[in-house]
C-alpha cells in the first residue's frame, strides 16, 4: 500500500500567494506522508524567463498558438497518465480549464479540484465561460473557493458546476506561523513605532497602488513601504514623483519571504486597498503580527476580515477615497488607544486562521478510490 500522490497545478510561475499556497500545502501533504508535486502549464513571462526551483513545467514557455495549446493539453495528459495521481488540485484561470480536460484525455481516473483565488468575473471572459463547461465534466471532484464571496461569484455557473462548490480559507504554514511568533514578540502589546504604513503586493491594477500614493499627499509626516513587483513598477514610481511623495515612498521590490516578514513587522499599519482580493495570505501574515489592518470595502475584504463571533476586525475605506484612507491611517498613529483596539481586533483574526483547518480541509477532497494506489 503507499500513499496517492497530488499535483498542485498552476497555469504559471509568477511569483505570487497561490504559487507560496500551492508550495506550502504540497509541504504539509509531504509531511503527512503523501506524494506530492509543484507543476505550472509554463514559466512566468518575465524578462529573465526564469524558472522556479521546485517546480515543473508542462510546456517551455506560454502558447501562443492553437497549435501550442493543444500540445500542452496534450503534455499534461501524458504527465497525467504516467504518474497517475489521485488528485490534481488546479489554480489560475487556463489551469482550471486545461486539468479537467487532460484528465479526462489521461483516461485513468485522476479527479481534479478546482480552485478560484479571486472572482471570476475578473477573469478572462473567454476562459469564464469554458470554466463553466469543463468544470461541469465528471473528471472534476470539487470547486474550491478561498472565500464565501468568490463563490458567490460563481452563481451564474451550470446547476452541476455550482453542486461541487465549496469554500476553504487560505493560512499560512507552521514554519511561517513560527517566524511571525517570533517577529510578534516584541510587540505583544504593540504600539507605533514610527509612522510607516506597509502595503505588499504585486504592483499590478488590482492593488490599486495609486489610491495609496495619493493618499500619501495627505499624510505629510508618513511613510509607506510597498513590497512586491510587477507591470506597473514604472508608472507607479513615476507617479509617485508627480504627486511629490517619492521621497517619503519606497519600492522595495520582491523580497525573500523572511525579508518580507520582517520588513512587515517593523511597520505600524498595513494597508491593503485592493479593487478585488481572494483570501490574501498577506492580509493574515499583517493580522498574526497584531498590526492594525487597513483594507478597502470591497466583500472579499470584509469576509477576510471578520472573525468567526463576527466582529470586524480592520478598518474599511472606499477604494477611491484617498483622502479617507488618509484620514484612517493619522488617526491610528495619532491616537494611541485607537490604536492599541484595532492592533486587538487584528490578533482575533489571525487566531482565527490555522493552517491544519486548511489541510484538513483539502485532506477531506481525496476520493476514496485514491487512498490506494
Amino acid at each position: 500500500m503507499s500513499m496517492p500522490s497530488i499535483i498542485f497545478l498552476v497555469t504559471h510561475t509568477s511569483r505570487g500567494g497561490v504559487q507560496e499556497l500551492w508550495e506550502n500545502l504540497a509541504e504539509g501533504f509531504r509531511d503527512r506522508g503523501f506524494r506530492s508535486d509543484l507543476l505550472a502549464l509554463y514559466p512566468a513571462e518575465t524578462a529573465q524567463g526564469r524558472t522556479l526551483s521546485g517546480w515543473r513545467y508542462v510546456a517551455p514557455r506560454k502558447p501562443t498558438n492553437v497549435r501550442q495549446q493543444v500540445a500542452t493539453v496534450r503534455g499534461l495528459a501524458r504527465i497525467l497518465k504516467e504518474e497517475q495521481p489521485a488528485l490534481v488540485v488546479t489554480a489560475m484561470p487556463a489551469a482550471n480549464v486545461v486539468a479537467p480536460i487532460a484528465a479526462r484525455l489521461a483516461g485513468n481516473g485522476s479527479r481534479v479540484v478546482v480552485t478560484h483565488h479571486s472572482p471570476t468575473d475578473t477573469h478572462h471572459p473567454l476562459l469564464n465561460a469554458v470554466d463553466g463547461f469543463t468544470g461541469s465534466l465528471d473528471t472534476v471532484e470539487a470547486i474550491v473557493s478561498v472565500s464565501d464571496a468568490v463563490a458567490q461569484s460563481l452563481n451564474r455557473k451550470p446547476r452541476r458546476y455550482r453542486a461541487k462548490r465549496r469554500t476553504i480559507h487560505n493560512a499560512l504554514p507552521p514554519h511561517v506561523e513560527r517566524q511571525l511568533t517570533t517577529l510578534a514578540g516584541p510587540h505583544a502589546r504593540r504600539r507605533p513605532n514610527g509612522r510607516t504604513v506597509v502595503a505588499i503586493g504585486r504592483l499590478a491594477a488590482q492593488k490599486n497602488h495609486p489610491m495609496l500614493l495619493r493618499a500619501a499627499v495627505h499624510m505629510p509626516d508618513i511613510n509607506v513601504m510597498i513590497i512586491g513587483a510587477g507591470p506597473d513598477e514604472a508608472m507607479l514610481k513615476e507617479l509617485a514623483a508627480s504627486l511629490g511623495v517619492d521621497q517619503r515612498v519606497s519600492f522595495l521590490g520582491q523580497l525573500p519571504r523572511e525579508e518580507a516578514l520582517a520588513r512587515l513587522a517593523a511597520g505600524d499599519v498595513f494597508a491593503q486597498v485592493s479593487l478585488f482580493e481572494g483570501h490574501s495570505l498577506a492580509l493574515i501574515e499583517a493580522a498574526k503580527l497584531g498590526l492594525p489592518l487597513v483594507v478597502s470595502d470591497v466583500p472579499v475584504q470584509i469576509e477576510g476580515t471578520t472573525a468567526a463571533d463576527g466582529t470586524r476586525c480592520a478598518l474599511v475605506v472606499d477604494p477611491t477615497d484617498d483622502v479617507g484612507l488618509a484620514t484612517v491611517v493619522r488617526r491610528l498613529l495619532n491616537d494611541t488607544g485607537h490604536y492599541a483596539q484595532w492592533a486587538a481586533r487584528s490578533r482575533q483574526l489571525a487566531d482565527g486562521a490555522t493552517f491544519d483547518a486548511t489541510m484538513a480541509a483539502y485532506l477531506r477532497l481525496l476520493p476514496p478510490s485514491g487512498l490506494v494506489q
